[in-house]
């Protein structure tokens, strides 16, 4: 795909992988206008592109965070919500008309189970990680895992929209840092920890 002109070669290089999953999370657990929608992972880099998709589209969007992240998710329309014990009360206290779908970006028990426990159609519940539990739950499972959708069709499609919507300005690309390929290791060491907020780039 030809590189928004408006993009950093770091950020064009998050966009795609990153973009394209998000898409394909969303169609899965078909997201209409008007409904609330749970991301799990929200300030990730799979997230943060969901987020701004889910709120494209028109939804109300509930997004898992660490407090220090919760500032951002509610600059780009979400509604923050603390991941850990008692995160389902607090989602439905801040949607009491309750969740219609949810998505899983960290494949955690917790964010499997919570969405099961807040939605009830488990055919709008779908995970990108958490694959075993996923599958013990009956809920979508998407990706490169065990038993999940590749999606390839929809994926594929979704490259120009993502591509046009970023030259827009309509969908941000937030780098957590950039690391050069010899530090490699030290990437994916910062990726293990589960705290970086938007995607993680080696720059060659």
């Amino acid at each position: 795909m030809p590189k928004p002109a408006g993009l950093s070669w770091e950020q064009a290089g998050g966009l795609l992988a990153a973009g394209v999953t998000a898409v394909h999370v969303l169609e899965a657990i078909d997201l209409r206008k008007d409904e609330s929608v749970l991301i799990h992972g929200a300030a990730g880099g799979v997230g943060l592109t969901a987020v701004q998709l889910a709120v494209a589209r028109g939804a109300t969007v509930l997004g898992t965070a660490s407090p220090a992240k919760h500032d951002l998710l509610r600059d780009l329309g979400a509604i923050p919500i603390t991941y850990g014990p008692g995160s389902a009360d607090r989602v439905r206290a801040a949607a009491p008309e309750g969740v219609h779908a949810a998505a899983d970006l960290v494949g955690t028990d917790e964010a499997v189970d919570v969405s099961v426990e807040l939605v009830a159609d488990r055919s709008r519940v779908a995970t990108i990680a958490g694959f075993e539990r996923g599958a013990q739950a009956g809920i979508k499972l998407l990706g490169g895992g065990p038993g999940a959708d590749p999606g390839a069709a929809v994926r594929a499609a979704a490259r120009l929209q993502l591509t046009e919507a970023a030259e827009a300005g309509r969908l941000r690309v937030l780098i957590a840092a950039s690391h050069p390929l010899r530090d490699a290791a030290a990437a994916h060491r910062q990726i293990m920890t589960g705290h970086t907020t938007g995607k993680i780039v080696l720059v060659p």
